[in-house]
């Protein structure tokens, strides 16, 4: 067993390098300019003012512009994007950085495109994003997956251990590499930097899902980012805390392990010829932002976030995912930025009536809700003011709906062994499927992946077989107030259709 995880060093910013925006100050200059269009888009820059358009504004509109010299072009970067990526590349300490136009989700398959070749196979964790499992089907790539784990009380899924990776490794030394979550939707953090030590012992590259650990870079206070861990491919969504706009992230690539050229082929190939120049643009001001007032804003921000948990933890039938005793029982560091807050029997109300309660009568959104719990994302835009807008009403919702004496078993969600895995999940996407109620799925060949949802945990994968275990949990699981992925009919499954059926 390897020890816990220790505060990270920080790695200091050259803020003056970071104090200029090469793209959009391209865009600025154009805009001025007042050229006459004739070309895309059609909307052509905002001409026709009486456009339901002019309600976002005119300088969004006349932003929303195409590939020009002037504005570098995004398939063959050497100008202004190029400029902006090696700013985001320096930033992130990365060799090249990627600007995405389409989330997260092309960043993921593009590092499995461009390591995985048909055939291979790749370690993962049992729970992630279904961005991964479509990605692995179009490149016919055999998953091997490794269970997270397992947190009854809450009901989630956390990450993977060391002991399971390498297990993963011994047992299938030939896997092209690891895909791993740097952190989990709730905020749970591996040691990232063991695991790649421990890949690269074995010439295995190391991918990682960093959707909601754009923010880690900017703080010593918050897990460690996946460059500072030594991965070698990372796509990272700006967009969820790092303040760009949504659908805009970045493919962070470093070390010897990948074929750079590669790299950029497969983007080029998943990517619009017509890349948005607003998004790309908010990725140049979003890395600005964080470079200049990342690291200042955090160390604003995490006392605020930890005296807001303690608060929450005195508030009758609320309490908070504790960093220390998250590292304690699972090895794993927590992100203390993620407001995962449960709500025991003595409230007489579900996660998903809390979700619904906070909204309707507090003006509160939160991130997502499950049977037992809450969770939200605290990002570098947040203050005290804010936090204290949910501490008020978590607080006003506890006397409302606390009573100390109800005693109600919340359902037990369980992760399940791993069944036998028949069919490829390529196999899977082009084979014929069929509905059946789940009661007479028994050993049939699932088509579909059945998960609770969010963030996802899987009962069942496409391609594997159900068994016993999986009809009887389903059938459970179909009883309680809890989000299924599945058919229209929660009680049918999709099967695939064998010949003769």
């Amino acid at each position: 067993m390897i020890k816990p995880l220790d505060i990270k060093s920080f790695t200091a910013i050259d803020t003056d390098k970071h104090r200029f925006t090469p793209l959009f100050d391209a865009l600025k200059l154009y805009e001025s300019q007042k050229v006459t269009s004739f070309d895309v888009p059609g909307h052509k820059r905002g001409l026709d003012e009486q456009s339901e358009l002019y309600y976002y504004g005119s300088s969004v509109l006349r932003h929303d512009v195409n590939s020009m010299p002037q504005l570098d072009n995004y398939d063959n970067p050497k100008g202004v994007i190029k400029e902006a990526q090696a700013l985001l590349a320096d930033l992130y300490l990365a060799d090249e950085a990627h600007f995405l136009v389409n989330g997260t989700t092309e960043g993921i398959q593009t590092m499995i495109f461009s390591i995985c070749k048909p055939g291979d196979k790749l370690i993962l964790p049992r729970n992630v994003h279904k961005s991964v499992l479509n990605a692995m089907a179009l490149a016919d790539v055999t998953p091997i997956y490794v269970s997270p784990e397992f947190d009854i009380k809450f009901g989630i899924a956390h990450n993977l251990s060391y002991d399971h990776v390498k297990a993963a490794i011994d047992n299938h030394p030939d896997a092209r590499a690891i895909f791993i979550m740097n952190p989990t939707y709730f905020g749970a953090v591996s040691d990232l930097k063991a695991i790649t030590e421990l890949a690269h012992q074995h010439d295995m590259p190391v991918l990682v899902d960093e959707a909601h650990g754009a923010h880690f870079r900017f703080s010593p206070h918050l897990p460690i980012s996946s460059m500072e861990a030594g991965a070698d491919m990372a796509a990272t969504s700006l967009h969820k805390t790092g303040g760009s706009f949504t659908q805009s992230s970045a493919l962070l690539v470093r070390g010897d392990l990948i074929d750079k050229r590669k790299v950029k082929s497969v983007i080029n190939m998943l990517t619009s010829t017509s890349a948005s120049y607003l998004l790309m643009s908010s990725l140049d001001i979003a890395r600005k932002n964080l470079a200049l007032n990342g690291p200042r804003k955090f160390e604003q921000l995490m006392p605020v976030i930890q005296t807001f948990k303690q608060a929450v933890n005195a508030i009758p039938g609320f309490h908070m995912l504790d960093g220390k005793a998250f590292k304690e029982l699972y090895q794993q560091q927590l992100d203390e930025s993620k407001l995962t807050i449960y709500i025991d029997s003595t409230i007489d109300l579900s996660g998903f009536e809390v979700y619904r309660l906070l909204r309707s009568d507090y003006n509160i959104q939160m991130e997502l809700a499950e049977p037992n719990l809450i969770m939200g994302i605290v990002s570098i835009a947040d203050n005290e003011e804010v936090l204290n807008r949910l501490l008020n009403a978590l607080q006003s919702i506890s006397k409302l709906h606390h009573q100390a004496d109800r005693e109600v078993h919340s359902p037990v969600l369980k992760q399940l062994a791993i069944p036998e895995q028949a069919m490829s999940l390529r196999e899977v996407l082009y084979a014929d499927k069929r509905a059946i109620n789940i009661e007479e799925a028994l050993g049939e060949i699932c088509a579909e992946s059945l998960m609770i949802y969010p963030p996802g945990i899987p009962i069942v994968m496409a391609g594997e077989c159900i068994s016993q275990e999986i009809v009887d949990y389903w059938q459970f699981i179909n009883n309680q107030p809890i989000i299924k992925i599945g058919t229209e009919n929660s009680n049918q499954v999709y099967i695939i259709e064998k010949r003769g059926q």
